[in-house]
């Protein structure tokens, strides 16, 4: 309303938050300049806090500006622009811009990838409204350092993947919600994915093993989210728990359950020092198989889950960003496989994954627990781990959240009963 008291209010909560931005602008240069090529895991999460409470009053800012009619017209505004970026990435656009600073025209862009100019300026036109891409002149364009990271294949594949495999059951969610009389979603087969996507009763994996080219977007997004999150690994003091036990050689020290390409096993096996013992990383033959580096002192191994563990009485067993996918139910299985290969009073389990706060989750968390909504996973806090870990037959007595400012990982430690 554009009455005195509300072009009052407004002022009052632009002036607010601009406040509050400026001050906590100051306090992000300072931390950020003080922690300059520091990457211990307290200078990061001192970074991280920062810098996450900078973005959450700027928003503030922004929506005082706004108002709240305007800003329902982002969700609008977020979907198109979206729509325009993973359009533009198909076509090829960001692969076609120049990377030495100069411009290319609309015309030249056409040309070279044999589109329709009229479409590729319309779609331009969104991107460059608040980028990625800079509009340097009428129909020029130019990369800038949000465009270049469209083209950095990892973060390519997990544009990709949000977008083409998580973005339609998320605009579908609510009818799938609503046909499902607004319960949880628990099932494998019958979930937002599958429903947007129509898989035919088939799990998501299952589905989208179909597709060659969308399980390495896959394999790739998983690459980028490890690197982004590669320093809560450290979380865990590795190499000072086990080098409590006498171990040789053929100790099995850390079985990496699920451990994707093999990043974080091989920080892991950094972790442990010069421990003596066998470092394993357990996924499925697909993943397994797309492995294409190198993992020095690592041992690679072919493994289901839900099946027997094939390594008994290792000293810990690691499971990150996997239980996520799954439901409760499905959790509770795939721990008790876990349990079964456990030597009690020794083994112990190291579940690392986001831990949500009981209240005031930031936006990187709750974007996740959204994500794994389409499929039957969640993301949990510390209590409900504390449900899977007892109905998995481990002793709550002996749990352990480990965790570090500045992060929403942790690290869940547990014990056999």
């Amino acid at each position: 309303m554009n009455t005195t008291e509300a072009v009052a209010a407004q002022n009052a909560a632009i002036q607010t938050a601009l406040e509050g931005v400026s001050s906590l602008a100051d306090s992000y240069k300072d931390i950020s300049t003080k922690n300059v090529g520091k990457h211990g895991l307290k200078d990061v999460g001192e970074v991280s806090e920062a810098r996450n409470a900078l973005v959450m009053e700027t928003w503030k800012l922004l929506g005082a500006v706004r108002g709240p009619v305007d800003a329902l017209f982002e969700h609008f505004e977020n979907m198109s622009h979206t729509a325009a970026c993973r359009s533009l990435l198909e076509m090829g656009v960001f692969d076609k811009l120049p990377l030495d600073g100069s411009s290319i025209t609309g015309t030249e862009l056409a040309d070279s990838l044999g589109v329709d100019k009229l479409l590729l300026v319309r779609l331009m036109r969104m991107a460059t409204v608040k980028g990625p891409i800079a509009e340097v002149g009428p129909e020029s364009y130019a990369h800038t350092p949000y465009s270049q990271v469209y083209i950095v294949p990892a973060l390519r594949g997990l544009m990709k993947l949000m977008l083409d495999e998580y973005w339609p059951p998320m605009a579908r969610m609510s009818e799938f919600l609503k046909e499902n009389d607004w319960k949880n979603p628990e099932s494998e087969t019958n979930n937002p994915y599958t429903f947007a996507h129509q898989t035919g009763g088939r799990s998501m994996w299952a589905h989208m093993g179909q597709y060659p080219d969308r399980i390495q977007a896959f394999n790739s997004a998983m690459q980028a989210q490890t690197q982004a999150a590669m320093p809560t690994v450290a979380i865990f003091p590795f190499e000072a728990e086990l080098s409590k036990f006498e171990t040789q050689d053929c100790t099995p020290l850390v079985v990496d359950v699920g451990g994707g390409l093999g990043h974080t096993t091989l920080r892991i096996k950094e972790l442990c020092g010069n421990i003596k013992g066998r470092v394993i990383l357990q996924d499925r033959s697909a993943v397994i198989d797309d492995i294409s580096e190198p993992l020095l002192g690592v041992e690679k191994m072919k493994y289901d889950f839900f099946t027997a563990q094939p390594v008994k009485g290792a000293l810990i067993y690691y499971i990150r960003r996997c239980l996520h996918d799954w439901s409760d139910r499905d959790c509770v299985r795939i721990l008790k496989v876990i349990a079964r290969a456990m030597e009690p009073g020794k083994s112990r389990l190291l579940i690392a994954e986001i831990c949500l706060p009981e209240e005031k989750a930031d936006m990187e968390a709750v974007l996740y627990d959204m994500t794994m909504m389409t499929l039957n996973g969640r993301e949990r806090t510390k209590s409900d781990w504390m449900k899977i870990l007892d109905g998995a037959e481990f002793d709550l007595k002996t749990v352990t959240v480990h965790t570090t400012a500045g992060s929403n990982y942790g690290v869940v430690e547990a014990y056999l009963k």
